[in-house]
């Protein structure tokens, strides 16, 4: 195993060997019977139904309901509950795993985000023995969206785990499982984050030598203010805390404000046109978001960035990728690997207007005593839409004369 071990960074999950031997009961159950469960609706994947989900462990077997979360399967996989456990009772003895808060091995097996990148009940059981061997993956969140690779699917000593019979069984189901992007280990991710060079101890520096801000310019939150932020946002990476502790306020001509919303007092709105979005996108098929992602900033109130928030039953963040969510499509990439990272490359398009003698609009100057009121985002949004509307006609006239006169 240290072909996969050695290569990526894991989390790893505490278990008795009697919780061993049943989490890879319950895999093996799910992948030998995935065609029936996916045939019956699937997996339900959202571990807070397993608080108040019904019927409880010691009736599941008599009427197993359609729809169940994937450690709901235990019962019918005869890994039997004792009389009276509830769901979570049930889950720490036989598994080691507590659903209240959930915990990463939880959310690995059955979060909602699974619902779009890798739903079936083979899955789930890969998800387990992955785990038995390795541990849970440090961006299992990542993961979940379809943002970072595993190579459960593709390296045989899962299926090896699972000691699944040999013959028409086996060899129909031993199949990838989807078309995942390169994957990308440990070793090269920390390469790529050490070539960040920007960080809390010389940001500051960085502004002022290269003429985006001057000292006065810059000013950020103080911790009040940030504690009173997060109770809006969920609790917020180390690395973006540090980010508003300095430039939560202004930092000079760093960004056009009413072009780029990324300060303190204009979070509020990008986040509240984030979630709306996100929602609009989630009844249409858009790529899957955590819904406890935090917006960090937008263009003109559309298509924001967002970060994953620090999580509040394991380790700590101390950092979090940047994506950008396509508020036109629905779609989510990655943009940088660090906070650091984003905010080094609004640095460096600062500074090439800078170069390029670009006339600077709506900086953030001068000490303000108050936050300025958000801008009129809906105004922006307005000249743009009516800016567009007009190229369209312009456009429109211009082929109907070609028709006319030719």
């Amino acid at each position: 195993m240290a072909t996969v071990s050695d290569r990526y960074e894991h989390y790893f999950h505490s278990y008795t060997h009697a919780q061993y031997d049943l989490l890879l009961m319950l895999a093996r159950y799910l992948v030998i019977n995935a065609g029936k469960i996916d045939a019956e609706g699937g997996l339900l994947f959202d571990p807070v139904h397993m608080t108040d989900f019904k019927p409880m462990p010691d009736g599941i077997v008599g009427c197993p309901p359609a729809i169940i979360p994937p450690l709901a399967h235990g019962p019918l996989a005869g890994i039997a509950a004792l009389p009276g456990e509830d769901w979570r009772e049930y889950c720490n003895r036989a598994f080691g795993i507590d659903i209240l808060p959930p915990d990463p091995f939880c959310l690995w097996l059955q979060s909602p985000l699974w619902r779009r990148t890798e739903p079936s009940a083979k899955e789930a059981g890969l998800r387990i023995a992955y785990v038995l061997d390795c541990g849970v993956p440090c961006d299992y969140i990542e993961i979940a969206m379809g943002q970072a690779p595993t190579d459960y699917d593709r390296s045989g000593f899962l299926w090896d785990k699972l000691a699944l019979p040999a013959g028409p069984l086996g060899s129909g189901i031993r199949t990838p499982i989807r078309d995942w992007p390169e994957w990308i280990g440990a070793p090269t991710l920390n390469a790529r984050r050490a070539a960040i060079t920007l960080d809390a101890d010389n940001l500051r520096q960085r502004l002022i030598e290269s003429g985006v801000a001057r000292t006065e310019d810059i000013g950020g939150l103080n911790e009040a203010e940030i504690a009173a932020l997060e109770h809006t946002t969920g609790p917020l990476p180390q690395s973006y805390r540090q980010v508003l502790s300095l430039i939560g306020r202004r930092a000079g001509r760093l960004v056009d404000d009413r072009e780029l919303q990324i300060y303190a007092d204009q979070l509020g709105e990008v986040n509240r046109m984030g979630r709306e979005s996100r929602a609009e996108w989630e009844e249409e098929g858009g790529d899957p978001m955590p819904d406890d992602s935090i917006f960090i900033g937008a263009r003109y109130g559309m298509s924001p960035w967002f970060i994953l928030p620090e999580p509040s039953t394991y380790r700590p963040r101390e950092d979090s990728p940047v994506y950008l969510f396509d508020t036109d499509t629905g779609k989510v990439s990655q943009v940088s690997i660090s906070v650091w990272g984003w905010v080094e490359g609004l640095i460096r398009d600062a500074e090439t207007f800078i170069a390029e003698d670009i006339p600077e609009k709506n900086a953030r100057r001068g000490y303000q005593p108050e936050l300025p009121p958000l801008v009129d985002l809906d105004k922006d949004r307005r000249t743009t839409w009516l800016m567009m509307a007009g190229a369209l006609l312009v456009g429109a006239a211009i082929y109907v004369i070609y028709r006319l006169t030719t």
